[in-house]
């Protein structure tokens, strides 16, 4: 999920944290965009200059017993596979994979290869592949069935994105590959709201159900 300190989330991290525990939520992880996002939003005048990163090595969690870690949402940059780690030149161990079409501005026929390379690269790292079918980024250009045979042969896991399914920004026809052929699944919420963290979830845990693919 996403913040207000760090990122385009319209909550702090204490709003999140609290938020976290009423709706019965053990551990979450808040994974703010990569720091050539962040400063692709101030340029665009979309965001505002972000807080220190670095006041979270003294920040505890006062409000309940929800575990909270905190990553990054990679960005990948070119057809290279360069990819930005970090935010405010501080790169943690929990990190996603991830294009952006405001980032990655090479020809978009060419972002399936660049994803696999920077897989083959850093795939001791990525702890999942960010929305693959998400049409406002590029869901229309990736090759699923590439992408998910690169992530089965790494262990990766692939995302199933509730708060872009929830606002019909997925192609279905695409997740519904992704869901049959991907050996590990992520049910994420991608929240940047308090709405989309509690509902996000369980709306991808719905369409799951209504297609028959848990019971």
């Amino acid at each position: 999920m996403h913040t207000s300190n760090f990122s385009d989330g319209l909550n702090t991290v204490e709003e999140i944290v609290q938020y976290a525990g009423t709706i019965w939520l053990t551990d979450i992880a808040i994974t703010d965009h990569s720091q050539v996002c962040l400063d692709s939003f101030v340029a665009n005048q979309k965001f505002h200059r972000a807080g220190a990163r670095r006041s979270l090595k003294s920040r505890r969690n006062v409000h309940n017993n929800v575990t909270v870690i905190f990553g990054v949402e990679w960005d990948l940059i070119n057809e290279q596979w360069d990819v930005c780690f970090d935010i405010q030149w501080m790169e943690p161990e929990f990190c996603i994979l991830s294009a952006h079409i405001d980032i990655y501005k090479w020809n978009p026929e060419t972002i399936t290869d660049a994803t696999i390379l920077a897989i083959e690269k850093h795939h001791a790292k990525i702890r999942f592949i960010a929305h693959p079918c998400n049409n406002n980024d590029f869901g229309k250009y990736y090759d699923i069935e590439k992408l998910v045979r690169v992530a089965n042969k790494y262990k990766i896991p692939v995302e199933m994105n509730g708060k872009n399914l929830m606002w019909w920004k997925t192609n279905i026809e695409k997740l519904h590959f992704l869901l049959q052929s991907a050996d590990q699944i992520i049910i994420n919420s991608d929240a940047h709201t308090l709405y989309e963290l509690k509902e996000g979830r369980n709306f991808a845990m719905n369409f799951l159900r209504e297609n028959n693919y848990i019971d």
